[in-house]
């Protein structure tokens, strides 16, 4: 059983805000809760990963590992947050580490308790999907704005309109009679 205060950081967090209760009710009840003190690795780069975890208290890091040894910092995730979204979805394992920032508290789906979600209510297991396309795609927004904050501040050259904005510049500009 989950803890009831548990319950309602998930049932209230923003990744399931357009969903129906009962919906969100379904999805929590496949879900195990676990904690974690500070310094806990909770996902592993290059390892399987079998499990989606939601964060419903507490931060984690994100930081790759090279080769070399070193380390670099990618982020830093904030409760409410949810993480192992690309390699618990796909077969591949996962391009970070993930590590406890501080004392955390999550609720984790594993592929088994997926599998029956998906069986036993499509619509959950629907909505829960929904939810982590929309988490990406956000995520994915972010990526890009930083990528272009980063390619305006270190560009060699002035700027010029590549061809696509030049033709939307075309397309968008006020028509003279």
């Amino acid at each position: 059983m989950i803890d009831p205060v548990a319950a309602e950081r998930f049932l209230s967090a923003h990744w399931l805000a357009e969903v129906d209760r009962q919906t969100k009710q379904a999805i929590l009840n496949a879900l195990l809760e676990t904690k974690a003190t500070e310094g806990t690795l909770l996902l592993a780069q290059g390892q399987p990963n079998d499990h989606l975890t939601f964060l419903i208290e507490g931060s984690v890091a994100l930081e790759r590992a090279f080769s070399n040894g070193r380390k670099e910092s990618i982020t830093t995730l904030q409760a409410p947050a949810v993480f192992g979204t690309t390699s618990f979805f796909q077969p591949r394992p996962p391009t970070v580490n993930v590590i406890a920032s501080e004392d955390v508290w999550m609720l984790s789906l594993y592929h088994p308790q997926h599998e029956a979600l998906r069986l036993s209510n499509p619509k959950a297991a629907e909505a829960l999907a929904l939810a982590m396309v929309r988490t990406l795609s956000e995520r994915f927004d972010l990526l890009d704005a930083l990528f272009t904050e980063f390619i305006t501040k270190n560009r060699d050259e002035p700027p010029r309109l590549s061809e696509w904005a030049d033709f939307r510049s075309k397309l968008f500009e006020e028509q003279t009679p």
